[in-house]
């Protein structure tokens, strides 16, 4: 018996034994959400409004826990045969929601499009992918088919670190893309999932129903709404009206007046989202330049923004203490984090910094060879939550309290990923965004700066890059763990990048709603939820 199953059976016997408290299996569970996404389709990206939209649909074969430790999702277990193969053992008896059976085919095929091989077989076309396996991961040398519930995945160098990468990626169906085409993935999509998608409106709401042969059991209520409000007062008044259930995102400000409420409840946790600024680092080789360098590549210019940002400051007064001041590239949550000395709130170290970079203090700002210190900062207005917005304005007014010349570009979360993905940030550009992982070890983050993807701006220096080469082929568990330290310090130093916070996510709902736990993960998890009648 599934863990869902034995925690639906509960819930039905709670409910039985509180008469009028009762769940109601027939319920419809409306979650209020910040925004839509603007795909279904995993491969072109999981970031953090979206995991919530693609994981109801979607599984991995590896699932996680509340505590955000690895639990069996379509594998059944994972295991190294030597020190260059991975084996999945398959789950047996699971279909898609179309009737199509899940098992090792299903696994190649969808490796195939990670690493984008093999395509032209499969008839499908290839997309713009969040995450490029073939370039993050290009140790990997081919994948097999043991039998129908077992796969191999060879590599050309020990990695330890294998069955999170490929394990947490969600999986589509073979068939039913093939036949359909990958585009239709983000129209009508069929996953494994304890959610069928039957309706949605783009920019309005995603209407699914339980998946009543789900392997895990059915969840506990017959229909999820994820409901789109972009303005938080918005979402909360619709849950004070009862016209939605729960609410992502709730703005810590509201937090508090919110738990004073009897009919209901907020709940909160560290989550694997830490928002940063990026600058433009790249050689002019390395992006759509217009024959400049990024003007960002200098460690001591960035280090120089990281110690003009009060991160105390943003916490206490824009999130009310539910945020985190982490240092470490690597979420807090994470497998192998270690935590690294703040980077103190210094303007005046800031501008010696600055000075030693061989920037001029000109009084109207700094100069170099006749270049202006200027930061074009962009982001996704209204994507991350009303807190990130206000501090991406507050980092613009820090940044300008040392002299640097800063313009606020607001935009549409559409534009930014497609700014990233193609490579035109200016090169005097910046951007505050939120990297999530899909992963449970610190090697997700740490990678960053090995391939040019999206958020990698600043990459890493050769001696940098043998550091992670080193900790990524380390099979031994302890000395990998040191390792990761060590390399965690030296990302701190070299500052590709300027931390600006780690979310603790808080969210509200009506005391209907029993059963619903935070996970240290991006996406919400709805199968053990169930709505009091």
């Amino acid at each position: 018996m599934t863990r869902w199953l034995l925690v639906l059976l509960f819930l039905l016997a709670l409910g039985a034994e509180v008469g009028a408290q009762a769940v109601d299996p027939e319920a419809e569970l409306v979650v209020a959400m910040p925004d839509d996404t603007n795909n279904m389709d995993p491969r072109i990206g999981m970031g953090s409004i979206r995991s919530t939209y693609i994981r109801q649909v979607f599984e991995s074969l590896v699932d996680v826990d509340a505590q955000g430790k690895p639990v069996p999702g379509l594998a059944l277990a994972w295991k190294p045969i030597g020190d260059t193969t991975w084996e999945f053992t398959l789950r047996r008896g699971v279909k898609f929601h179309d009737g199509e059976v899940f098992n090792a085919d299903t696994v190649l095929f969808n490796l195939d499009r990670m690493f984008r091989k093999n395509l032209d077989k499969h008839g499908i076309k290839d997309v713009a992918a969040g995450t490029q396996f073939d370039k993050t991961l290009p140790h990997v040398s081919r994948w097999e088919k043991v039998d129908d519930y077992t796969v191999r995945v060879h590599t050309s160098e020990p990695a330890p670190t294998l069955w999170d990468a490929l394990g947490r990626e969600p999986l589509v169906a073979k068939a039913w893309t093939i036949k359909h085409g990958v585009d239709a993935l983000n129209e009508r999509p069929v996953g494994t999932g304890a959610w069928k998608l039957v309706e949605w409106r783009r920019k309005t709401s995603m209407v699914l129903e339980r998946n009543d042969v789900y392997w895990g059991g059915a969840p506990a209520v017959k229909r999820l709404r994820l409901q789109v409000i972009p303005e938080a007062s918005a979402r909360l008044a619709a849950l004070r009206a009862g016209q939605v259930s729960l609410v992502d995102a709730v703005p810590p400000m509201d937090a508090a007046v919110l738990a004073r409420e009897p009919n209901l409840k907020i709940v909160s946790g560290p989550q694997k989202l830490n928002c940063r600024l990026y600058l433009n680092g790249r050689l002019k080789n390395q992006f759509d330049s217009g024959g400049k360098d990024g003007l960002y590549g200098d460690t001591r210019t960035r280090l120089a923004l990281a110690h003009a940002v009060n991160r105390e400051a943003i916490i206490k007064k824009i999130f009310q203490g539910y945020a985190l001041a982490n240092t470490s590239p690597v979420s807090t949550v994470s497998y192998g984090y270690a935590a690294q000395e703040p980077y103190a709130y210094d303007p005046k170290h800031a501008r010696t910094l600055l000075t030693e970079a061989g920037w001029k203090d000109t009084g109207r700002g700094w100069e170099r060879n006749g270049e202006p210190l200027v930061l074009n900062l962009h982001y996704a207005a209204k994507h991350y939550g009303q807190a990130f917005d206000e501090t991406t304005a507050a980092l613009a007014e820090m940044l300008k309290d040392i002299g640097v010349q800063v313009t606020l570009k607001a935009m549409d979360f559409g534009t930014v990923l497609q700014m990233t993905q193609k490579g035109t940030l200016p090169y005097n550009g910046g951007f505050t965004a939120c990297r999530t992982s899909n992963n449970l070890d610190a090697d997700d983050f740490l990678r960053d700066w090995t391939a040019f993807t999206l958020i990698n701006w600043t990459p890493y220096s050769p001696e940098l890059m043998a550091t992670y080469t080193s900790q990524r082929r380390e099979l031994d568990p302890a000395k990998r763990l040191r390792l990761l330290a060590d390399l965690q310090r030296q990302v701190r130093d070299w500052a590709p990048v300027v931390p600006l916070y780690q979310e603790v996510k808080v969210y509200a709902h009506s005391a209907r709603v029993t059963g619903f736990t935070p996970l240290t993960e991006l996406h919400m998890d709805f199968r053990g939820v169930a709505v009091r009648k």
